[in-house]
């Protein structure tokens, strides 16, 4: 009787051993394949595959698992719920090799100018760990949400989670495509074992957020939320990238002006001027009508139940969809094409010379003069510094889709969430059918949840540290600083009323969707719209 224990004991506990294995097996495959591709890298030199076209292919392989998963929730496929994984796991595999090439790159990049220069000096390795900038921090971001993904979708019950976490993954690496991937040198005085730390935990802490914010979406959708309510919000988010983008010019002069580069070593120099792109701002001012009618539409049918205002709703979504899918080709179209940008922008400048004083302006300020010094400046003289810069430098000025990555991204993400809430409005409750059970994806938001959150109190703890170590204060309330402490308090919130107070479900997917708006603009906002020491990323 006793053996017949035992060897039962013993075989529950292989079995156990053997689940563990197999359910974590695909992370860390992918995470040794990424190592061995690191050796190769080592052993083979510069002649290896680049890290962008590493980054490009597991881009490649998160949308290809998003289809697949989105095309099994309408037409349920194991075929296609298989591919769907390895890919999702490819993904990840890419993604972190990318990330460890470059990692390579950067070394021999500064190894190689340090040499030009006469210098025999040989820096420590953690110098050039790649998380010097906002493309390094998108690669690693990316890399912790597609972890976070493979890891939780293992189950076959919530594989459909893919579909709503991969395309936000995707965004996030082409977002990392228009900033581009030049090497850049650190600022030595950021040079320290605890930016790798601190930085890594950023990377994985904003991954699961990522993951948590795609179950809350799910949850609503699961629990009977109106897809025209989503719509509603959607709308807003579309009409707000679209009046923020291009310096506000789009709702205000109705046209659409993007940023112009000059070539310099070893980064692209962002002038203070913009050129007119054609077509492009007509389309978004109607890509934003578009929007609040259809706001209007489904407002009235919410809360007067005018079904008719529903059907017209759904016809403004789509239409907005087309506007801003137009939208979008002629702005890379315009910026791929337009040579002479010199002279075009020239000719745009000759019946407003309000462009030379702004740009004199820019210039002016790039000087560090004083609050005195500056306000002595007259407009004339702001618009001869504009024209003398214009006169300098306009033989050798670009158009690049780097130049304005966070609107191209933004708009982006506006049209992949218009295209969900379409999607989502087709055959609707077969799609509620086929999502994990609302009891499974609140379970799951408060783990992500939780995790988000002992995250970000580690991000704020390493930070501290290193800020002291690196600037001789430990807080200073500068904007990343706040941003990081805003949403770590707000994933405090949602554990403080879970537990405390009993929310779950709605109110809990509320907070997180919440807190990771609040991380997204900790990580794109401070570093293009506030000053702060972490504007480089």
């Amino acid at each position: 009787m006793s053996q017949a224990i035992s060897a039962k004991n013993v075989t529950t506990s292989t079995d156990k051993r053997s689940e563990f294995v197999s359910y974590y097996l695909p992370a860390i495959l992918a995470i040794v394949g990424a190592f061995l591709m690191l050796f190769l890298r080592l052993q083979i030199g510069q002649s290896f595959i680049s890290d962008t076209a590493l980054m490009m292919i597991a881009l490649a392989f998160y949308v290809l698992a998003a289809v697949l998963q989105l095309t099994d929730l309408y037409a349920p496929s194991e075929i296609a719920r298989k591919i769907s994984f390895v890919s999702a796991v490819l993904g990840v595999f890419f993604n972190l090799s990318s990330w460890l090439v470059r990692w390579v790159n950067l070394y021999e990049f500064e190894i190689a100018q340090l040499r030009a220069s006469g210098n025999m000096e040989t820096p420590w390795i953690f110098r050039h760990i790649p998380f010097s900038n906002l493309y390094d921090l998108s690669l690693a971001f990316a890399f912790g949400a597609g972890l976070a993904t493979i890891l939780i979708i293992k189950r076959p019950s919530v594989q459909s989670l893919a579909a709503f976490s991969l395309p936000l993954a995707a965004i996030i690496l082409t977002l990392a495509r228009f900033i581009g991937g030049e090497y850049t040198n650190l600022m030595p005085i950021l040079d320290s074992y605890w930016r790798p730390i601190h930085v890594g935990v950023a990377s994985i802490s904003y991954g699961i957020a990522l993951v948590c914010f795609a179950i809350a979406v799910a949850y609503l959708l699961k629990d009977n939320v109106k897809v025209e309510a989503m719509a509603i919000w959607v709308g807003l988010f579309t009409v707000g990238v679209i009046a923020s983008v291009s310096k506000f010019s789009v709702f205000t002069e109705f046209v659409y002006r993007a940023g112009i580069f000059l070539p310099n070593s070893p980064k692209p120099f962002l002038t203070p001027f913009r050129l007119e792109l054609p077509f492009v701002g007509p389309l978004l001012v109607m890509t934003g009508i578009f929007c609040l009618a259809m706001i209007a539409s489904f407002l009235a049918y919410i809360y007067k139940n005018i079904e008719k205002a529903a059907l017209i709703g759904h016809w403004f979504l789509r239409l907005s969809i087309v506007t801003l899918v137009l939208s979008i080709g002629f702005l890379v179209y315009g910026i791929k094409t337009t040579e002479n940008v010199g002279e075009k922008l020239e000719a745009q400048l000759a019946a407003n010379s309000a462009g030379y004083i702004t740009a004199g302006k820019a210039i002016a300020e790039r000087q560090q003069l004083s609050a005195q010094e500056f306000a002595q400046i007259t407009p004339f003289q702001f618009e001869r510094m504009g024209r003398q810069f214009l006169q300098e430098n306009k033989s050798k000025m670009y158009l690049s889709l780097n130049t304005n990555p966070v609107e191209l991204a933004g708009l982006i993400t506006a049209l992949v969430a218009l295209g969900f809430v379409a999607l989502f409005s087709f055959k609707t409750e077969h799609l509620r059918e086929r999502l994990p059970s609302l009891e499974t994806l609140d379970g799951l938001m408060y783990k992500t949840a939780g995790l988000t959150f002992a995250g970000l109190a580690m991000l704020l703890i390493t930070g501290a540290i290193w800020a002291n170590e690196s600037w001789g204060r430990p807080w200073g309330f500068d904007s990343k600083e706040t941003g990081a402490l805003v949403a770590w308090l707000t994933y405090a919130a949602f554990l403080h009323t879970r537990i405390s107070r009993g929310w779950t479900g709605r109110a809990s997917a509320y907070f997180a969707i919440i807190g990771f708006l609040l991380i997204i603009f900790t990580y794109l906002g401070v570093s293009y719209l506030l000053p702060g020491l972490h504007s480089y990323a």
